[in-house]
């Protein structure tokens, strides 16, 4: 309950000062339209879907493997004989040329189930791929995110800036008026103005951030941040950390990409040890040649039969055996280095969303007594009991606690968006679709569940727009 209850107060925090929206053109980039430009034209997310296709193609053409295999050959050539026991010595030495034309096909029957796992292993990549780009999609949305944000940050900052100069100014009119009125001395002006200049300064060091937020913003999203421009509040946030935890790690696009590569690795092991079992191929075929300088004539011959070769021995298998055991092991804690990576990301996560929420209202709450400071201050100032230092020093205040404010708000905002990225739903929250190829990640398990290989290579790619 205490997250609700900081919540409640949080949103009228928020909304109070902008940050979630600020007036411009009338054409404005939503967030939804960064988002989807970001993750479907930045050349990471294209290099993804390149990857993806690639992989599906792959895969896909394994299916010569189970077709026959059919080739053509011709030959042409001459022999010649020195046969010194021949009677005829006309016969002794002769040059006889033939031609001959063939046609041969095979089928593998049994190979020790290299190509069930040479699909099983492509499909593994396939899929691996697949969350790759998944994970590329996420990270080019919350980069996207992070940018929108960032320009909405320094567009209030340099709101505040204004506010602030004009703030200065307005004491500027009120410590001359009481100059002219011989109420304070001449010198007294000259402190007011030393504090314009400085807020001018601030206002220009926030215009040139401003600036580079907008850069960024173009190299990310590829558009211009123009008009008004608004980040909707995210729901369904988890309850606890524990939860949020436990959602990352199961739903994380990266480690599940380390999965895949476990299950490629594994599949590899049986394509590399296929050989140690029976290979089975049907042969058939047919030949005609023929002598064209002699006289024995032409022959013709057809054949069908099966051909079976084991290899019962090759040195080197233990060593291949041990090699291909020590990838796997390789690939595993691969897997576990990233997903302790990922455990950690999604605590500092958790913890940072945690904390701005904690700043946010603490920072509202010293926003409104540092105003309510500044406010006495004036009016002590008119009646002479306070002094010009102290006043500039309560607009001071006041100036650097907005400052925070809108940075602690921005954070808090974007937090938000990383709690749903950790957990692979912030490209799903903008109904993004990084590509048009069957992006369920589940080609293994459609490979191995029907006991057919062959039955994945009915799988329709489709061609990326």
């Amino acid at each position: 309950m205490r997250y609700f209850r900081k919540l409640g107060s949080l949103l009228a925090t928020v909304s109070s000062v902008g940050l979630l929206g600020l007036s411009g053109a009338a054409h404005a980039i939503t967030l939804d339209e960064a988002v989807r430009a970001a993750v479907t034209t930045n050349p990471a997310s294209r290099a993804a879907d390149a990857n993806v296709q690639a992989s599906a193609m792959e895969l896909l053409q394994l299916e010569r493997e189970y077709m026959p295999s059919v080739s053509v050959y011709g030959e042409v050539g001459g022999t010649y004989f020195d046969d010194a026991d021949r009677l005829n010595v006309i016969d002794q030495r002769d040059t006889k040329i033939y031609r001959e034309v063939g046609i041969v096909g095979e089928l593998t029957l049994f190979d020790g189930y290299r190509r069930a796992n040479l699909v099983y292993q492509n499909a593994a990549a396939l899929d691996g791929a697949i969350f790759r780009l998944l994970d590329a999609s996420e990270t080019m949305a919350l980069n996207a995110v992070e940018a929108y944000i960032d320009v909405l940050r320094h567009r209030s900052l340099l709101s505040v800036t204004e506010q602030n100069i004009a703030r200065h100014r307005q004491i500027i009119r009120q410590v001359k008026e009481l100059i002219d009125a011989g109420r304070l001395p001449a010198s007294t002006g000259f402190e007011a103005d030393e504090r314009l200049l400085a807020a001018q300064m601030s206002k220009v060091e926030v215009r040139q951030a401003l600036f580079d937020a907008n850069s960024r913003f173009l190299a990310v999203v590829g558009k211009d941040p123009d008009g008004h421009m608004n980040v909707p509040f995210v729901h369904n946030i988890p309850l606890n950390k524990q939860e949020f935890v436990i959602r990352s790690v199961r739903n994380n696009f990266r480690l599940k990409q380390f999965e895949s590569n476990i299950q490629a690795v594994e599949f590899d092991e049986g394509v590399q040890t296929a050989d140690e079992k029976p290979q089975v191929r049907l042969q058939a075929g047919a030949r005609h040649g023929r002598e064209v300088s002699g006289t024995s004539g032409s022959e013709s011959d057809v054949f069908v039969g099966l051909r079976v070769d084991w290899e019962f021995y090759a040195g080197g298998r233990d060593a291949r055996e041990r090699a291909l055991k020590h990838r796997t092991s390789e690939a595993r804690a691969e897997r576990d280095v990233v997903r302790r990576e990922v455990f950690e990301l999604a605590e500092r996560t958790w913890h940072a969303y945690d904390a701005n929420i904690e700043r946010t209202v603490l920072l509202s709450r010293r926003l409104s007594a540092a105003r309510e400071t500044s406010r006495q201050y004036q009016e002590q100032f008119q009646t002479g009991s306070r002094s010009l230092i102290d006043v500039l020093d309560a607009e001071a205040t006041i100036f650097n606690v907005q400052f925070e404010k809108v940075s602690a708000e921005a954070s808090f905002t974007f937090s938000q968006y990383r709690i749903l990225a950790s957990q692979g739903l912030l490209a799903k929250r903008f109904n993004v679709t990084a590509a048009n190829v069957p992006l369920n990640p589940d080609f293994v398990a459609r490979a191995t569940s029907s006991g057919r290989p062959q039955a994945i290579f009915n799988t329709e790619i489709k061609a990326l727009e």
